[in-house]
């Protein structure tokens, strides 16, 4: 792993996670009964091109969704990204884009934390199943939201900005889930696997996230009805035809993003705990079903997983039958 700087060192540590890999992927399809694709490729790169690769992403999925910067400000947001704090989060981080299918991995992590190679490269071999396997992807409708945000705003429709921060916090409620589920997939297939030691070591450092995070969500909730009480007293003064207080709309979609950006940096920690009961308890079919049509959409759900399994028990028919 220390030989990474050598061009036949890189290429034989590219092989052994292709192979490793590969044995995780049958193991999944086995194991989950869901035949997807794998990789086209692996790559090692430098955290610098780690980053450069992950902005241009961000900056076209932006575009698509008509949400345009000027060079200056992506500029702006390249040094934000390179900074030390934000880079350590980039430090432990392997992704792969859809679009052409290959697995980028940080140099980094090879050299500094190879222990922790089998584990992240798993999560993204979770992602590529769940993409498989779901109807739709959750968390995808995110970029076209805070467009919609954005224009209810230039507008001055208020009504319509609170239910699109009513929807926005949702889709972030179910990403979270979503993260949670791709770990806990991966996790039980390295299990079965034999690779114990590693399972359980990530599950410890997923407990220990989580425990420190749990209140994000929370905080996600109170905003949530705090801006639902707003709404309330607003609907009672116009029918009452009494002038409405004036409310900052702007703060309440900063407070929105910011505190969704936060949690989307710990979304694996927060989502994790409640994921695994639901899969150790339902399975796949499961999960499937929990994303597609019984998400958890608030704090306590993710804080007290019985109380979201009480839920699910009502349903556990249409579970079984398999949708």
């Amino acid at each position: 792993m220390k030989n990474v700087n050598d061009q036949n060192g890189i290429e034989s540590v590219q092989e052994w996670i292709n192979q490793t890999l590969k044995k995780i992927h049958r193991k999944m399809v086995e194991l989950f009964g869901i035949d997807f694709a794998y990789f086209r490729d692996i790559r090692i790169i430098k955290q610098s091109e780690l980053l450069k690769q992950l902005t241009q992403r961000m900056r076209n999925g932006l575009e698509e969704n008509g949400i345009v910067y000027t060079d200056i400000q992506w500029i702006q947001i390249c040094k934000i990204l390179s900074k030390s704090q934000v880079t350590g989060f980039f430090e432990n981080f392997a992704f792969y884009n859809p679009k052409d299918e290959v697995l980028c991995i940080n140099e980094k992590m090879i050299v500094n934390h190879p222990e922790k190679i089998i584990s992240v490269c798993a999560h993204e071999l979770s992602e590529k199943l769940l993409s498989t396997y779901l109807s739709s992807s959750p968390g995808a409708p995110k970029q076209a939201l805070v467009k919609m945000l954005v224009e209810a705003k230039k507008t001055n429709n208020a009504e319509k900005l609170y239910e699109l921060l009513d929807e926005y916090i949702d889709t972030v409620f179910l990403t979270v889930f979503k993260e949670g589920c791709c770990e806990a997939i991966a996790l039980q297939t390295l299990r079965n696997m034999g690779y114990e030691i590693e399972a359980a070591s990530m599950d410890e450092d997923l407990q220990i996230g989580y425990s420190k995070c749990i209140n994000l969500l929370f905080e996600i909730d109170t905003g949530k009805r705090s801006q639902k009480g707003v709404r309330k007293v607003k609907t009672r003064l116009h029918s009452e035809r009494r002038a409405a207080p004036a409310t900052d709309e702007e703060k309440l979609i900063k407070e929105a993003l910011r505190g969704s950006q936060i949690i989307k940096g710990v979304s694996y920690y927060l989502g994790y705990p409640l994921a695994k009961a639901v899969l150790e308890k339902y399975g796949i079919k499961g999960i499937k079903f929990a994303l597609e049509e019984h998400p958890p959409l608030e704090a306590e759900y993710f804080a007290n997983t019985q109380a979201y399994l009480t839920q699910l028990e009502k349903l556990t028919t249409v579970i079984q039958q398999g949708r």
